[in-house]
């Protein structure tokens, strides 16, 4: 048992930074690929949220290597903010369909993507959440406030757009309850960047870990927008006297964003478009749905 406790402590934390380099890439290298091209979890990140996995993913990687005092603040501070990014990835691994059954369903999900062949993709977001525990602690007083620092600043601005999409929310209610049409509803609500996300929802921007309940596979994942869908579990509204146009992927609702932001493209490059049951997010039907080409 003990030489077992010391495998999981070496696997977990290896002592020779090079090693642990090795393990991190070809470890996080796997669940990449598991990802995209054997069990879709997570989408494509959006803008930010890519650049935020970016510079944490190489400041894990070349911290022990660097000591630049200058550069290793800007790495402390780029360790705390990978804390949030980790504990949001676990959070949407054990949230699931199920809002707020973290435990149950975690350990069910862990268990079943064992069986189907990614299970390091659950034991990632763990992985590194362990590496930067034990660099924190070697940091003096000053670097363990920027590390802190690194922690709250994006919830703070967390904070900021949950308030925005709470405010955006409830003025589309109104909307929707002085229109009789969805065309006068959809027609009536603002240009801007929440009506994007709402309009592109279970199509185009994912909304949950199983992407079958989003219709295909929606390329783009925005961690903000799903957060604020957490916490604001019932953002869709009626279709009048039409079926439904945002609980489901739906034709109309393609039709609708289109209309309202007719620059914007209607695919994106993604893996996971390419894996076999992605097929169809690249077929004619998406276009003609609109009428366009892209």
């Amino acid at each position: 048992m003990r030489r077992f406790i010391a495998f999981l402590k070496k696997v977990s934390f290896h002592p020779n930074p090079k090693t642990r380099l090795i393990i991190t890439l070809a470890y996080c290298g796997i669940g990449i690929f598991a990802n995209f091209f054997m069990l879709q979890v997570f989408c494509m990140p959006v803008l930010y949220a890519a650049l935020m996995c970016i510079a944490f993913f190489i400041a894990i990687l070349i911290f022990p290597f660097v000591q630049t005092l200058w550069v290793k603040n800007v790495l402390y501070f780029l360790l705390g903010m990978g804390v949030p990014i980790c504990v949001y990835c676990i959070l949407f691994l054990g949230l699931g369909i199920h809002p707020w059954l973290i435990i149950s369903s975690y350990l069910l999900y862990t268990i079943e993507i064992i069986f189907l062949g990614a299970g390091l993709l659950a034991f990632i977001p763990f992985y590194l959440l362990r590496q930067i525990y034990v660099y924190s602690k070697q940091g003096d007083n000053k670097r363990k406030q920027i590390f802190k620092a690194g922690m709250f600043i994006p919830l703070f601005v967390l904070a900021i757009y949950l308030i925005n999409f709470r405010i955006y929310l409830n003025k589309t209610i109104n909307i929707h309850i002085g229109s009789k049409t969805t065309d006068e509803f959809v027609h009536k609500l603002p240009k801007g960047y929440f009506t994007e996300r709402i309009l592109g929802l279970c199509w185009k921007y994912h909304t949950s870990l199983d992407y079958i309940y989003d219709g295909w596979r929606p390329p783009l994942h925005d961690p903000f927008l799903i957060i604020s869908l957490w916490i604001n579990p019932t953002p869709f509204f009626h279709n009048f006297n039409e079926p439904d146009l945002w609980p489901i992927y739906n034709n109309e609702a393609i039709k609708y964003y289109h209309r309202k932001f007719p620059e914007r493209p209607l695919k994106e490059s993604c893996p996971c478009s390419y894996s076999h049951d992605g097929k169809e997010y690249l077929s004619d039907p998406l276009d003609s749905t609109v009428g366009v080409r892209h």
